[in-house]
């Protein structure tokens, strides 16, 4: 029967670290900062990109608003300097979309960004939607986009799976009851979220969703 898979971006299809540090810290030298390192701002990112921005910045009184413009804008002509697909992650999506399964990807990056990346990767064209955190919907944790691809879809939530590697996916999938996936290569957090599975890679992934 036909699935609906929904897999969170940032950590869990692409490994974009560098090129978000990278960004963040263009923003701060526009603004006359000292870089932050690299690992710090992993830690910052999740829940969209005003938040990462606002934790990039927590320590200084510059403004919130033209740091968040300067960063998007930077941001925007640097998507894929050294972003990259996970392993297995592109021989994994063609086999979802050829076995027939509805995939799409919800993200708390914009949506441009995220079509830009998946394109530039050679893989958007096998998702069905890309929702991205300028949506009309909430940000994750809150379930309302992947509630709307189910009934978009009409696929009950049993058939439904959310995969991530934060708190955030796990806490929406959870929340609009469909079948969890923490995937531990990513770089997110699950904090207390008990998702129902755990893969360690994308060919672990392809090994639990066939199983089902």
């Amino acid at each position: 029967m036909e699935k609906l898979i929904v897999f969170d971006l940032d950590g869990t299809l692409i490994d974009s670290r560098l090129d978000l540090a990278g960004a963040v810290n263009y923003m701060r030298a526009s603004m006359g900062l000292e870089p932050l390192q690299n690992e710090r701002i992993v830690r910052m990112i999740g829940n969209g990109m005003s938040n990462l921005v606002r934790r990039a910045i927590a320590d200084t009184t510059i403004d919130f608003n033209e740091s968040l413009r300067r960063m998007k804008l930077f941001y925007a002509d640097h998507l894929l300097d050294t972003t990259y697909l996970y392993e297995g992650v592109s021989a994994g999506i063609r086999e979802l979309r050829q076995s027939g399964e509805k995939l799409a990807v919800v993200s708390n990056k914009p949506t441009a960004a995220s079509k830009s990346i998946l394109d530039g990767l050679g893989v958007g064209e096998y998702f069905d939607d890309i929702i991205g955190g300028d949506s009309e919907y909430p940000l994750k944790p809150e379930p309302d986009s992947i509630l709307a691809l189910s009934a978009k879809y009409g696929i009950p939530a049993e058939r439904c799976w959310m995969v991530g590697d934060n708190y955030t996916d796990l806490a929406a999938g959870r929340r609009a009851g469909f079948r969890t996936v923490l995937v531990t290569y990513g770089f997110g957090d699950p904090k207390d979220e008990k998702p129902e599975f755990t893969a360690e890679s994308f060919s672990e992934f392809m090994m639990i969703v066939r199983g089902f």
